[in-house]
């Protein structure tokens, strides 16, 4: 095994990991990080003097095991800061020991991860050989790593790399002169219209490069949801406050609404898991010798070297769950449905390329409230399990296929995804701390929007129930027109200096021909970017 290629992945693991735990945290978005490590590792992988198939080989090895750190963030940074909305004090304990914060959380990710890679080794076979399911984000790696044109993309890369630090450096200063541009600029100041407030609206230039790349390679998928969200709480929801419901402070009446929002977006979820169900067992009954879900699923189980990975995985999962107080029964139950949701999952993303991770760790957490009772702790802890397992098996899935597609050597490829994970569930446990401890959760810039979704979800018979009902109602409307709420939602409980850039960022995308030409330079704009965030959080 090359050791530079070994210290590459290490690096982006590190990377992928603390940029898309800061991303998904501040926005609701967690976007695919691995075309960015493709470009980053193009440069990387020339510096250790790598040519010709080695260079592409390494190219695919670094990318593949430095991208597990994206997902795993993402995941993490979804779920996890449930625990600290629903329990603040009992969170404040935890931050108040790093030590035993950094090993909570790296241990989840551990266990998670690890569970994710192992139900990943027992699909592979059958979904990317026998189904031949297209993966979308591992064709993309490949093609962009066989690309003819990678010179020309590199210097595309390199030139939104270093026009964003050069900016960052003309408004935040170095060592050597002062900043010459303001911090940030307003656009709007605060003042009332009747029942109606405008908002004091402005762009901050340090974060700003970032939320531009990313609303322009999400295009309409973030801009749109955002936009209706910032006019919905500006045109409708801050009026139907102050006219209606005076005494519900503000911030009551945001929350008790998207409550609604969330509380239809979960029942919605909830008619398509018998139609899911329905069809995984109809394939488990139907499927006979040659079908995907049969004996063959357990064929990578009869070589040692799986055998002992599975053991290990599962001693991981077990000790980690009656770590953290679950029962056996709990733990179960928490094992094989994250099984079938992560099944689920890969599939859903191997056939277009979205891994839907929050709905499916809803469909487990919310019986568990019933069935057993389940705390702050553990009803958290369960959610971030399922997002883990699913997510890092997604990836790893990806991997594989462009593995397959270069004709990597499969072992090889699997030892780094494998040293991908563990760096990158150590980094999370650090990374997340810092993170919290610096800008605290909640608010600007850690938003961690899908958190509080979760605790809304959880909480949602402690608020008004006509305020309730009301956002229900507009829950349904989204839905209608086919919007997605937990979008909108990120919309109402972003600060607009966030959402403003994300969404000029997605209006821009549509000004543009071809977006996936001007993707290589948007990339570079959030690498560079992201490491000096990245680097004033460590400093």
């Amino acid at each position: 095994m090359n050791i530079g290629l070994v210290i590459i992945t290490i690096c982006l693991s590190i990377f992928s990991t603390g940029v898309m735990s800061y991303i998904a945290l501040a926005t609701p978005i967690g976007p695919w990080i691995a075309p960015t490590l493709v470009l980053i590792g193009t440069f990387l992988v020339h510096l250790i003097g790598l040519r010709g198939k080695q260079y592409s080989d390494g190219l695919a090895l670094v990318t593949a095991g430095g991208s597990i750190g994206g997902i795993l963030a993402t995941a993490l940074s979804f779920s996890f800061p449930t625990l600290y909305f629903l329990d603040q004090s009992f969170f404040g304990g935890w931050m108040a020991s790093p030590f035993y914060f950094v090993a909570l959380v790296a241990g989840l990710s551990l266990a998670g991860g690890s569970f994710g890679l192992l139900i990943a080794d027992l699909l592979e076979h059958n979904l990317i050989v026998k189904d031949e399911l297209p993966f979308p984000i591992g064709q993309l790696v490949y093609k962009m790593i066989a690309a003819q044109n990678q010179a020309r993309k590199a210097l595309e890369l390199a030139i939104g790399a270093c026009s964003t630090f050069i900016f960052t450096a003309l408004h935040g200063g170095t060592w050597l002169f002062r900043a010459v541009l303001a911090s940030g600029v307003t656009l709007t100041k605060q003042y009332a219209l009747g029942p109606v407030t405008i908002p004091l609206i402005q762009l901050r230039f340090d974060v700003l490069p970032m939320l531009l790349a990313i609303g322009f390679i999400t295009g309409h998928v973030i801009a749109i949801p955002l936009i209706v969200g910032a006019i919905a709480r500006i045109g409708l929801m801050e009026p139907i406050n102050n006219l209606f419901f005076p005494t519900i402070s503000g911030p009551d009446f945001l929350l008790a609404f998207g409550s609604g929002l969330v509380a239809v977006g979960a029942v919605q979820s909830f008619f398509d898991l018998p139609k899911m169900l329905r069809g995984w067992f109809r394939k488990l009954r139907d499927g006979g010798p040659r079908k995907s879900m049969d004996m063959e699923l357990f064929a990578p189980l009869q070589q040692r070297s799986h055998m002992i990975q599975a053991f290990l995985t599962l001693i991981l999962v077990i000790g980690y769950l009656s770590a953290v107080h679950f029962s056996a029964l709990s733990q179960l139950y928490l094992i094989i449905l994250s099984f079938v949701c992560a099944y689920q999952i890969v599939v859903i993303a191997g056939k277009i390329g979205l891994a839907q991770l929050g709905r499916f760790a809803t469909f487990v957490m919310v019986p568990a409230l019933f069935l057993f009772g389940v705390d702050p702790l553990r009803v958290t802890v369960i959610a971030t399990f399922v997002e883990l397992c699913g997510g890092v098996a997604t990836d790893v899935l990806f991997g594989r296929k462009m593995g397959q597609m270069a004709g990597i050597n499969r072992t090889t490829l699997r030892w780094f995804q494998i040293l991908g994970l563990v760096v990158s569930s150590i980094a999370a446990g650090v990374i997340m701390w810092l993170l919290v401890h610096k800008f605290g959760l909640g608010g600007e810039p850690l938003v961690a929007q899908r958190g509080q979704a979760r605790a809304l979800l959880i909480n949602v018979s402690h608020f008004n129930w006509l305020v309730l009902i009301i956002g229900g109602i507009f829950g349904l409307i989204l839905k209608k027109c086919k919007l997605n709420p937990m979008l909108v939602l990120g919309g109402l409980l972003m600060p607009f200096t966030y959402s403003i850039g994300l969404i000029i960022g997605g209006c821009l995308s549509f000004m543009v021909k071809d977006r996936e030409d001007w993707e290589p330079f948007w990339s570079g704009v959030f690498a560079a970017n992201s490491i000096t965030e990245l680097a004033k959080t460590l400093m």
